[in-house]
């Protein structure tokens, strides 16, 4: 009973608020105009920001329901493209821009542990396109890179040893390895090469030793 006495009290609170401050109004043509907020059931503000002919201007603020602040967009004068950031406990984990609600351009990821870089990717329409580079969350040492075209992995794919040194190189088509593919020694010396086809190895196959002697050869079937 007290919980829920509590509960009105600061939606009541809240409502008063937000009548004295002359929010969360609307015009004659029912278009939100100025400063508008929202709340969740706990009674924590959820977000606030400024509309305009209802599109949203200027800077936005998103919380979670213990009150931390969890996103902001910042809104350009078309309310259609936003740079956004992300936190989780403070830290800035995520950041770059929507259109129209939707991931565009280069976006950047961070870790929540140590706020090091982990992912820089080009997206559009919301899905990754373009380049992606993922990086090694200890040293920030780039770990992976390879192209999207509307959200699936296509064309040269690389992989990195913590050192820098090129580990692997493929080719990808609709998400699957296909084509050719070599893989290294941490040295930089070749250590496989064969090809692909939806995923599977086909063909000949050849492991090298470090010293470039072929140390076994194998065939395998193409896949049905």
């Amino acid at each position: 009973m007290r919980k829920i006495l509590a509960l009105l009290c600061i939606l009541m609170v809240s409502a008063n608020l937000l009548q004295g401050q002359d929010m969360n109004r609307t015009d004659n043509k029912g278009r939100r105009q100025g400063a508008w907020t929202d709340f969740y059931p706990n009674g924590q503000r959820r977000y606030e920001g400024q509309f305009k002919n209802d599109m949203p201007t200027g800077e936005f603020k998103y919380y979670d329901e213990q009150g931390q602040l969890k996103a902001t967009n910042d809104f350009d004068k078309s309310g259609t493209r936003a740079l956004n950031k992300s936190y989780v406990n403070g830290r800035l984990v995520a950041t770059g821009y929507y259109l129209n609600q939707k991931k565009d351009g280069e976006w950047r990821y961070y870790s929540k542990e140590n706020g090091k870089l982990l992912l820089v990717e080009e997206n559009k329409d919301g899905k990754p396109h373009g380049s992606s580079r993922v990086y090694n969350p200890l040293n920030e040492q780039l770990a992976e890179e390879v192209q999207y075209v509307e959200g699936l992995r296509q064309g040269q794919g690389k992989q990195y040893y913590d050192s820098g040194v090129l580990m692997m190189e493929c080719q990808y088509k609709d998400n699957l390895m296909d084509g050719p593919a070599k893989s290294y020694y941490p040295s930089g010396a070749l250590k496989e090469e064969g090809s692909f086809a939806k995923g599977q190895k086909v063909g000949v196959w050849k492991t090298y030793n470090e010293d470039g002697d072929v140390v076994s050869t194998e065939n395998y079937s193409a896949p049905e």
